[in-house]
């Protein structure tokens, strides 16, 4: 199973989660946010094994507390979801019937979600995937709202779960999952399908949802939803797609928008759409104004991590005390400021931790 695989059950999370981008210097606008001096953080490594290059669409996952959810190809050549305690992993393995495990999100508890399937292929089109809960009872099949597939991205520290299932119809439905229920979250006006890709505590979610389109090309924005009803984010340009990935506690929203047809991270505050000049891909924001996410590489060149706060960017390459590793991309980033990237070295990819230096212990 090593190797680049890139097929990928769900048609909008295809379209939806691309790990794209590259810095720009931002265009003039009331909008933007003001600029600040540059980070100063650095960072020691943690290497927390080689990993497979699987889909764009499969992340690590990580708590306020440091936890850590991401994945490993086990004896039987199949793929099992892991948690990362410290010094402690731990396999969790899928319900019985399904071959795969993977999980995005961990909360402080220790439970994590994902989505496991049927077939030894983790991203065969054919097979059958269901969203998963892990917890002290061990691993619970969370269904689906009537198709056959789902997938789980994202858990709070009250067991809420959200994330995409399929309808019986095979339209593509966000979901919230809590008590033991799984409930549809709608799309906007107009819209036919819809997919939750994050939670706070609060109980906010964030994600996004098809819209009416004037021509055949199909027309997503980034939603919130708080409560049941879907609220419109927007787009950077007016026109375009765009779809959010992360809410804080503060209720800010990152994403990305297509602005003159290249996927540009926004960053979302007491109500506007703000264009942080970075073309690329955000994956999360934690409460101390820090997003993190991959930058688009140049022609023929590589991708790499970034982390932004109060409008500078900075390759994280270049605040990693140790240059063992190139970092791909940045996926998580908690309170603490830790980091969990993707990273390339001695010609493997490893799943990375990265620890500010002045971190307590």
């Amino acid at each position: 199973m090593n190797g680049r695989v890139v097929r990928r059950p769900f048609r909008f999370a295809q379209a939806a989660l691309l790990v794209a981008g590259m810095i720009v210097a931002p265009r003039a606008q009331a909008d933007t946010a003001p600029a600040s001096p540059a980070p100063t953080a650095r960072y020691d490594v943690v290497d927390l094994g080689v990993i497979d290059r699987l889909a764009a669409d499969i992340v690590p996952g990580l708590s306020a507390s440091g936890k850590i959810v991401s994945w490993r190809q086990v004896e039987s050549q199949t793929y099992s979801a892991v948690l990362v305690d410290g010094a402690v992993q731990k396999l969790l393995a899928p319900p019985t019937g399904y071959r795969n495990t993977f999980a995005y999100s961990v909360n402080d508890r220790g439970d994590a979600v994902g989505w496991s399937n049927t077939t030894a292929n983790p991203v065969d089109s054919a097979s059958t995937v269901h969203a998963v809960l892990f917890d002290e009872q061990g691993v619970r099949d969370l269904g689906t709202l009537g198709g056959r597939r789902s997938r789980a991205y994202a858990i709070n520290d009250s067991d809420v779960v959200v994330g995409v299932s399929e309808l019986a119809n095979s339209k593509e439905r966000a979901f919230r999952y809590s008590g033991g229920e799984m409930r549809p979250l709608d799309p906007l006006p107009g819209g036919t399908y819809s997919a939750a890709f994050d939670i706070n505590d609060a109980g906010a979610i964030v994600g996004g949802s098809g819209v009416p389109s004037s021509s055949s090309r199909p027309l997503a924005h980034a939603v919130l939803w708080e409560g049941n009803e879907p609220k419109d984010l927007g787009t950077l340009d007016g026109s375009g797609n765009s779809v959010a990935y992360a809410i804080n506690e503060r209720g800010e929203v990152t994403g990305v928008s297509d602005v003159l047809g290249e996927e540009t991270v926004f960053l979302y505050r007491r109500g506007k759409m703000l264009d942080l000049g970075i073309r690329g891909h955000a994956f999360a924001i934690n409460d101390e104004d820090q997003i993190v996410g991959s930058l688009t590489p140049p022609e023929r060149g590589q991708a790499r991590g970034f982390l932004w706060k109060k409008n500078v960017v900075t390759d994280i390459n270049e605040l990693i005390a140790v240059k063992t590793y190139r970092i791909e991309a940045a996926y998580r980033i908690n309170d603490r400021g830790q980091i969990v990237c993707s990273g390339v070295g001695n010609g493997r990819l490893h799943m990375l931790l990265l620890n500010p230096l002045d971190l307590p212990h």
